[in-house]
């Protein structure tokens, strides 16, 4: 993986270049979950970028903590009193055992390399508690990414699925998304061919 300065400056030189959007709508992936989970609880969201789906849980009434290196997250929310905004390197971010009722992390791991996956799987599988969710979804077609200059690597869904599996998850949903999302900036065609999938700790 490439060094946290070098990561910060690849992304701000793709967001100043109009390669993501800024979304309101939490991820599908986030909005199928939410039908797992009951109150109160907290939500760890990874990579949580400009806060869609931070914003969403806690809307919900979950307290949440929102990592990202990238401080994109909106100002009026980060004074929200369910939202912890943490500017941090999620590997450098301190995780309290079974702490959460659920982990998401959309559109993240493909930014990863595979033994930065497995330590974050472990962790994660650590600090949920029992019968906790974990989300992820992942494109596995690195093109768009590339040429806007971010780190990218691809992973094997079914590698991912035998790996958590093989730490202690159980798969609730999984599936193949390779529909082009509504309105997508041209500059990240062919970003619906990605992976979703729901894990629930045992």
């Amino acid at each position: 993986m490439t060094s946290l300065d070098e990561y910060k400056k690849c992304w701000e030189a793709a967001r100043r270049g109009g390669f993501y959007i800024a979304s309101t709508t939490p991820s599908l992936v986030c909005q199928e979950l939410s039908y797992y989970m009951e109150l109160p609880g907290r939500v760890l969201d990874v990579g949580c970028g400009q806060g869609r789906n931070s914003i969403f849980f806690a809307r919900m009434g979950y307290e949440v903590d929102a990592v990202d290196i990238i401080d994109a997250f909106p100002r009026e929310y980060k004074e929200h009193g369910l939202i912890k905004f943490h500017n941090k390197d999620c590997r450098e971010f301190e995780f309290e055992d079974s702490h959460y009722l659920s982990i998401v992390a959309t559109r993240f791991l493909h930014h990863i390399d595979e033994p930065t996956v497995e330590k974050l799987l472990r962790e994660w599988h650590r600090v949920l508690q029992l019968y906790g969710n974990l989300a992820l979804s992942f494109a596995f077609f690195g093109e768009p990414f590339e040429k806007a200059g971010l780190p990218f690597y691809c992973h094997d869904p079914e590698k991912i699925l035998a790996l958590a599996e093989e730490i202690g998850f159980v798969v609730l949903i999984k599936k193949y998304v390779n529909k082009m999302p509504a309105g997508i900036n041209r500059s990240r065609k062919k970003l619906g061919n990605s992976f979703e999938v729901i894990f629930r700790k045992k």
